[in-house]
């Protein structure tokens, strides 16, 4: 697969996750209204998870489009997309803080009724969507929101059943935990659209899995730095290699086209990557990744 069907294929997974994303928070809300504080909540980090859909769509085609996640784009288009996703991140943190507040003063006010189980359903229902036709690594963070309505829902509606009034304050005081997380996505979305970065930096297991990948690779001596930044559904990878000083400038960005081909067919999200060859400089004598034993020095490193 080239890098273009690689960016066409992320583009439309991210548009999937917007207008997917979209739906959800729509269908939520509805339900939400008839009494459950939780999945308005819920329905606000849908809505999040949009808007970082969005931000994570404008972020690839400004490197499809210009080469690069930071380069320099003109200043109208670059302005209405900053300025675009920071309206979105505030809005959508300040309904996020009305639901949090309003979920406060009912727990203070005391509750008489829970929400019924078309709450729970859509909590569940919503979740298996977007497991299924959104196939994309869930944050941890938006995985415990999940959790939360889903216990604050279900804990409430058996309240009645049960005839225990006080299940009832499940329901608000798990809004309040999915308050925090849309809060928090709301700065990173703004943050990203400031800045124009990616809308979220890999986890360190993910990063840890990369590198020792390249790492394995012939004529690689070490990994001095990797970056990966999620744009939607895939990766975008930025890497800096070492390799044996002695070996030809061709030679070095044959290694490099190694290290990119190999990341791009053994993880299947990673859209694209770029790699920066550097002369590793130990002392005295050179070594390899492929022989670390070796004692004598060889001309060339190219394997």
């Amino acid at each position: 697969m080239t890098t273009n069907e690689r960016y066409a294929r992320a583009e439309t997974a991210a548009w999937m996750s917007l207008l997917g994303n979209v739906g959800i928070a729509a269908i939520k809300m509805g339900v939400g209204m008839m009494g459950s504080k939780a999945l308005l909540a819920d329905a606000c980090r849908s809505a999040s998870d949009a808007s970082a859909a969005f931000v994570s769509l404008t972020a690839l085609r400004r490197r499809r489009q210009f080469g690069a996640n930071d380069a320099p784009v003109p200043m109208t288009k670059g302005r209405v997309e900053s300025v675009t996703g920071v309206m979105i991140s505030m809005m959508l943190m300040i309904m996020g803080l009305e639901v949090g507040i309003s979920a406060i003063k009912s727990i203070a006010d005391g509750i008489d009724e829970g929400p019924g189980w078309s709450a729970v359903t859509t909590v569940l229902i919503a979740f298996l969507i977007k497991e299924i036709f959104f196939p994309v690594k869930e944050r941890r963070t938006d995985l415990y929101a999940t959790l939360a309505a889903l216990v604050g829902t279900g804990t409430a509606a058996l309240g009645e059943p049960l005839n225990l009034p006080i299940l009832y304050y499940f329901d608000p005081a798990s809004s309040i935990v999915i308050v925090v997380v849309v809060l928090t996505n709301g700065y990173r979305v703004a943050t990203a659209s400031v800045l124009k970065r990616s809308y979220c930096e890999e986890q360190p297991a993910d990063i840890n899995e990369f590198k020792a990948a390249v790492q394995r690779i012939e004529g690689v001596v070490t990994v001095e730095e990797l970056r990966a930044r999620e744009h939607g559904h895939y990766v975008i990878t930025d890497v800096v290699i070492t390799v044996n000083p002695r070996i030809t400038v061709m030679e070095g960005n044959e290694i490099a086209k190694r290290v990119k081909y190999f990341l791009m067919k053994r993880f299947s999200h990673v859209t694209d990557v770029t790699v920066h060859v550097q002369p590793y400089d130990p002392g005295y004598p050179y070594k390899t990744n492929h022989d670390p034993n070796q004692e004598q020095q060889l001309p060339t490193l190219l394997q």
